[in-house]
């Protein structure tokens, strides 16, 4: 199988252009020209603007993790390889949430629950089967995501039998950095997740200290794009070892 970028990075890089285009729609003119009341409209025009761009940043970027693990579990119910290539950390996860709707329900209602788990999700175990695709689910998965902390990224990859995929990040990301020529110093990328979400947290609840400049927030941009690049290069080499027919 070829080593192809997933669709979900190239809607992810094409929604930041509405990133941008938010940001560019703040004033241009230097904030100190003008009436003081002018001054004050445009102090809040562009502390908006950029609150703003920040919310649809995180959002667009969690937006992107959720397709791209929705596109691998499309992947694999489209090739349909055998279990054994699938990780087993997936494997358990579906059946994991089965066994919970089983001890959820009381009476006679089990035994048929019961019946039909092992009926219909012991062929995940059989590592010659070929896997059903009514079985797999990507909303199973997604819902693990439920925010863009470093933690819950290294745990949802973790499913998918990807280890330390944050130290993955870190090279990466400071690989580009270099690449660009940036002049920035290196970052860790879990401490600038925990920094990014936390502020996107602050504004979408109402803080009105959290005043991102439009500086931080392309930073942060770019910064996103890294990790998503990355993320996408991870999942890729998943769906290719799931799906090769070597």
């Amino acid at each position: 199988m070829a080593d192809t970028s997933l669709g979900a990075l190239s809607e992810f890089i094409d929604s930041l252009r509405e990133v941008e285009t938010l940001l560019a729609a703040a004033p241009s003119q230097p904030l100190g020209d003008g009436s003081v009341s002018r001054q004050s409209h445009n102090r809040d025009l562009v502390n908006a603007v950029n609150r703003s761009a920040m919310v649809m940043l995180v959002a667009h970027f969690e937006g992107f993790v959720k397709s791209a693990l929705t596109e691998l579990i499309d992947e694999i119910s489209e090739a349909e390889p055998p279990t054994r290539r699938l990780p087993e950390g997936l494997l358990e996860l579906h059946t994991r949430e089965r066994i919970q709707e089983i001890f959820g329900t009381a009476g006679p209602d089990r035994i048929h629950k019961t019946r039909r788990l092992f009926s219909a999700y012991a062929s995940l175990w059989d590592s010659d089967r070929t896997v059903n695709p009514r079985i797999l689910s990507a909303r199973v998965l997604t819902r693990q995501f439920t925010n863009a902390r470093p933690e819950v990224l290294d745990s949802v990859f973790s499913i998918l039998d990807v280890q330390d995929v944050l130290a993955t990040m870190d090279a990466h990301v400071n690989q580009a950095i270099m690449d660009r020529g940036d002049s920035a110093t290196r970052v860790k990328v879990s401490v600038k997740l925990e920094e990014i979400v936390n502020r996107r947290n602050k504004i979408a609840h109402g803080d009105k200290s959290e005043k991102p400049t439009r500086f931080e927030v392309e930073g942060h941009l770019s910064f996103l794009k890294d990790v998503a690049e990355c993320l996408a290069q991870v999942l890729q080499q998943t769906i290719n070892r799931c799906c090769s027919l070597r």
